[in-house]
């Protein structure tokens, strides 16, 4: 059974995934944007480029342990429900994301600091693999037909709606604090804000129904004895391959707006101290909301798969172009331009993310659903993750004449341009999917006649 208007837990469920995806967004982009505050209080002294390259692996490491918590969490939606899944994965990823305001500095402990940091980050990223891996399809499975595109971008909007939102108490704690005192002390203040969202989304996630999907799934006895595993299996193997390969694009595409705009603002020849910079990343945030938003909706006329396609020859064609006026403009030091920039790398680099919510429902059965959408999702990971590995050995070894030796602006736009490609081949290898019944039904239509 499919919803066919929005209800009062449609609402909840709609809250509270944007919320949680919120607090995931609100997390990392804290850690990418006081990357140098973070590299003084937890490393040795370094060069600034190389400090700040040190806290993207660890960001990094963040987002490559999220396939197990996916693989966890994405198993037990598939097999106890989607409801109680999301308390523990909210609980686990607000505690241990506000755990990063304990932490010992390098002064006082050493390396062990920064040992602790990694630690914390791996935690933090196994919580958030498990968050979208029963998120995603609860909120979709309370959505009725003709909102799914829309909903999806909205919520998949959450994540930027995050780093938006970090962007901005970032901003306000700099202009408040002050850098030396955010360098000394107020960084801890500025992690424990985190708490925050992981409240709300605790309270909303108490009161809600499972989804009707998959009361279904359990009424019919359709539980699967191995979710996670059917995966791997005929004839759903294929699939996940598919979706593998489509979302290892869409991680280069992400972090070349969230891991390296941050570092291309804020490193030489870019004449932007820390505080400009963050309110310039913040625009672009704000434009890669309304990019998710705006795909997602146009997906639900247009359809998942063509969109996608026009996305990727878009993108691939512009990075270099507006990567360069990025750097242009931030070593001229014209904020105009520069916010211009960082806007249309904003949208144009999460837009196809919008979609992600509904496309990856909409590839798995309800029965194996939270283990599809999550390990799905999080397998884009396995190469797409190490983009803090691949753009120094690109400004390294490749590009160095065209970066410059402090910034890798060049090396990123690159990576954008592999990540349209990627993702325009891997959507085109799978069908188009808008009108796919979210219910499991068993020899069945699985299309919903328009």
């Amino acid at each position: 059974m499919e919803p066919e208007s929005f209800s009062s837990n449609s609402y909840k469920a709609i809250v509270s995934q944007f919320t949680g995806f919120l607090l995931d967004a609100y997390d990392l982009t804290m850690i990418l944007g006081i990357a140098p505050v973070i590299a003084k209080v937890l490393l040795p002294p370094a060069s600034p480029l190389i400090a700040t390259f040190s806290v993207i692996l660890s960001y990094s490491l963040t987002i490559i342990f999220r396939p197990l918590g996916s693989a966890i969490f994405g198993h037990l939606g598939d097999k106890i429900g989607r409801k109680g899944d999301l308390i523990i994965t909210i609980l686990g990823l607000g505690i241990a994301s506000a755990l990063t305001s304990t932490l010992p500095t390098y002064a006082a402990v050493g390396i062990l600091a920064f040992i602790l940091f990694i630690i914390i980050r791996i935690a933090v990223g196994i919580f958030a693999g498990g968050e979208y891996a029963a998120g995603h399809p609860f909120a979709m499975e309370w959505t009725p037909f003709k909102w799914r595109g829309l909903i999806s971008g909205i919520i998949q909007g959450g994540f930027s709606f995050g780093a938006a939102l970090a962007a901005v108490v970032e901003a306000a704690f700099i202009g408040f604090f002050g850098v030396k005192a955010l360098d000394a002390y107020a960084w801890r203040y500025l992690f424990l804000t985190s708490l925050v969202p992981a409240v709300i989304a605790l309270i909303i996630r108490i009161t809600m129904k499972e989804t009707p999907v998959f009361e279904d799934v359990r009424a019919n006895k359709l539980i699967r004895k191995s979710p996670f595993l059917d995966l791997f299996r005929k004839p759903y193997r294929r699939d996940f391959f598919q979706v593998m390969l489509y979302m290892t694009g869409l991680f280069f595409s992400a972090y070349a707006l969230f891991a390296f705009v941050p570092a291309i603002l804020e490193h030489s020849p870019s004449i932007y101290g820390l505080g400009t910079a963050d309110t310039i990343y913040s625009y672009g945030t704000y434009a890669a909301f309304a990019g998710a938003v705006t795909i997602g909706a146009l997906s639900q006329i247009i359809g998942r798969r063509k969109i996608t396609i026009i996305w990727a020859i878009i993108t691939a064609i512009i990075s270099i172009p507006i990567y360069y006026l990025l750097i242009y403009s931030a070593t001229i030091g014209s904020i105009a331009l520069s916010t211009l920039a960082v806007i249309i790398i904003g949208f144009i680099t999460q837009a196809p993310w919008g979609i992600v919510p509904i496309y990856l429902s909409e590839r798995f059965k309800a029965s194996m659903r939270a283990s599809g959408v999550g390990f799905g999702y999080s397998s884009g990971i396995f190469i797409g993750g190490w983009f803090s590995i691949y753009v120094p050995l690109m400004h390294q070894y490749l590009f160095k004449s065209l970066d410059t030796p402090t910034n890798v602006w060049f090396s990123t736009a690159v990576l954008l341009i592999l990540g349209a490609l990627l993702v325009g081949v891997g959507v085109y290898l799978g069908p188009e999917t808008l009108g796919t019944r979210l219910t499991e039904e068993v020899e069945k239509s699985k299309v919903i006649p328009h």
